[in-house]
């Protein structure tokens, strides 16, 4: 009888998870001018999709279809995904602050490396993909070492099976993917500085290259005006001075 009660728990927190993802994903369907939605579906369907995932690991645990050696392979798998979710709903939030300052489109932003960002599209970046980046290294560590052994890196991790091959796979799609991102908008960046953007390449400079590129993306003001990358970001922008300043004169 407790079995039967436990799975039903289970059945009744599987469609508690559907109905709000269904909800989600038809109301942001039809919301036309929703800036980002895209992301916001992937985010419902990513988070859907991490649920679910979780629910069945543990069913297959509970029946024995699951050995426990290899459950944290697919937890990891699964932390994987969910830091994905993590991510596309960060760049929805994005979009949104893009659509509501600027005329750049957010998908524009992110893989077109061309235009111009000020430093505040700069920081709300920053701040979506260096924790997302951060929490990857939690899934990682999980797969690549043994549970409860510490630091043991797990023997022969090419002969693990299934989860590994998918982690690994994913796990690469996602260092390309986050990679174009940040250099499309680095790029975008020097540019509203009158810099090229192959200026990303300081970063490979020992000591001072990551303290350069941060201090200088994240604190130096763009060229007032156009330059020869495009119009200036702060000028689209409302409530916002289209001129700079007026210089003292000295009397």
């Amino acid at each position: 009888m407790d079995q039967v009660n436990q799975e039903l728990i289970q059945y009744a927190e599987l469609s508690m998870r559907i109905v709000p993802a269904v909800l989600a994903i038809v109301l942001a369907s039809l919301t036309v001018k929703l800036a980002g939605k895209g992301w916001l579906i992937a985010a419902v369907v990513i988070n859907f999709v991490t649920m679910v995932g979780y629910s069945t690991v543990n069913a297959l645990l509970h029946h024995g279809v699951f050995h426990y050696d290899v459950a944290p392979r697919w937890y990891a798998l699964l932390n994987l995904v969910g830091v994905l979710g993590i991510f596309s709903f960060g760049i929805f939030i994005f979009s949104n602050y893009i659509a509501s300052r600027m005329t750049l489109n957010v998908n524009d932003l992110l893989f077109s490396f061309s235009g111009r960002i000020p430093r505040s599209a700069f920081w709300i970046w920053a701040c979506i993909a260096y924790p997302c980046g951060a929490l990857i290294g939690f899934p990682i560590f999980a797969m690549l070492t043994e549970p409860g052994n510490g630091f043991t890196i797990r023997p022969g991790i090419h002969h693990l099976g299934l989860p590994v091959i998918v982690f690994l796979v994913l796990y690469a799609c996602c260092c390309i993917l986050s990679t174009w991102m940040t250099l499309a908008v680095y790029a975008k960046r020097w540019h509203d500085c009158s810099k090229s953007g192959w200026m990303t390449l300081v970063v490979f400079l020992p000591i001072i290259g990551l303290f350069w590129l941060i201090g200088y993306l994240g604190f130096v003001r763009g060229t007032y005006g156009s330059n020869e990358y495009g119009d200036d970001p702060i000028a689209l922008q409302p409530d916002s001075a289209t001129t700079p300043p007026i210089p003292l004169q000295s009397s």
